[in-house]
């Protein structure tokens, strides 16, 4: 399962996407402030979440991850790690049964304890980019994925990789 930093990859500003050549989508809009996404890059995103093998994270808040229209739209994720790791949502709503879970093991939400959840419901391996991101802020075992600037690449391979594994 790929985790992504969306705070720390993947979007473009104004001013970056009026330099490339490749074509890009707008994504989010917030008053003034536009963030892009590559075409292919969101092509490929949007792949990978229809299979259900990537896992968007961010410190935002629900409100302001509402604001993303790649995740309400096009490509909307089966979970996603809003506020640092304190909500999780399942189906774009916040999880119950992970409220739950928190309650009867006596623990509270935080990133370590929503992956552990994971985890435990999923039956999963963790994939993380940007690697130089989650270094500090993992306690799970992951396969590091380095920053690149070909991120649709990235996430091609991050798909062909889980198609292995499906076929396996």
């Amino acid at each position: 399962m790929l985790l992504i930093d969306i705070d720390h990859s993947l979007l473009i500003d104004e001013k970056t996407m009026k330099t490339l050549s490749v074509p890009t989508l707008l994504v989010e809009r917030i008053g003034q402030e536009k963030r892009f996404m590559t075409m292919r890059t969101h092509l490929r995103l949007k792949r990978l979440v229809e299979k259900n093998y990537l896992i968007p994270f961010t410190c935002r808040s629900f409100d302001e991850f509402r604001h993303l229209e790649l995740f309400q739209i096009d490509a909307k994720p089966k979970w996603a790690i809003l506020e640092s790791g304190t909500l999780l949502l399942k189906e774009g709503k916040p999880d119950k049964r992970y409220t739950n879970w928190l309650r009867q093991q006596q623990q509270t939400a935080s990133l370590d304890t929503t992956l552990s959840y994971l985890e435990e419901v999923e039956q999963i391996a963790w994939s993380v980019y940007p690697a130089e991101v989650w270094g500090p802020r993992m306690k799970q075992s992951y396969q590091p994925i380095e920053q690149t600037t070909d991120e649709a690449g990235m996430l091609d391979e991050v798909f062909r990789q889980s198609q292995a594994e499906t076929d396996a």
